[in-house]
């Protein structure tokens, strides 16, 4: 994969990610917080769960292999967690402008939190995470629109059409 494409879907991934949170922002923290039977229980276990997969391969990718993913404590509310996701997002997004084709076509070695070792190309590791946040930011959505709100679209091809390309 292009190192061009890898940088566009990480936009993209910090565009969506930032649609999801401005359609947090009307919600009461009861909402945000009460169990909802999703993958992570409630919108902040999911919204938490994005932040920290993105969070953990990004520290692989530098070369730290973290035991464990971050708290869903440390989201505490839609304030506390956007901040936190869009850090990381911003984080992401210098990781990935300072990359190089030659580091996107090799590997690179990792622990899983299981301790496990494995080596993937950085470029599938990389398009793995946005598709890894696409799926749960679908689950944020379905479990909003089950709350009433109206999420907003996190679709690549509005992403696409909004940028003129």
């Amino acid at each position: 994969m292009h190192l061009a494409e890898i940088q566009r879907l990480y936009d993209y991934n910090r565009w969506a990610n930032e649609r999801v949170l401005e359609s947090l922002q009307p919600l009461g923290q009861d909402l945000f917080t009460s169990n909802k039977q999703a993958s992570h229980g409630s919108i902040r276990g999911v919204v938490a769960h994005i932040a920290a997969a993105e969070w953990i391969w990004l520290e692989r990718w530098k070369g730290s292999s973290p035991p464990s993913l971050l708290s869903e404590s440390e989201f505490e509310t839609v304030e506390i967690a956007s901040r936190r996701l869009r850090k990381i997002d911003g984080e992401l997004i210098e990781f990935t402008n300072r990359l190089t084709q030659a580091e996107v076509d090799a590997s690179r070695e990792y622990r899983t939190t299981e301790g496990q070792r494995y080596s993937n190309l950085l470029s599938d590791m990389l398009v793995h995470v946005v598709n890894h946040s696409s799926y749960h930011r679908g689950q944020v959505s379905t479990l909003l629109r089950q709350a009433g709100a109206v999420p907003k679209s996190t679709d690549l091809i509005l992403f696409i059409r909004l940028q003129g390309k």
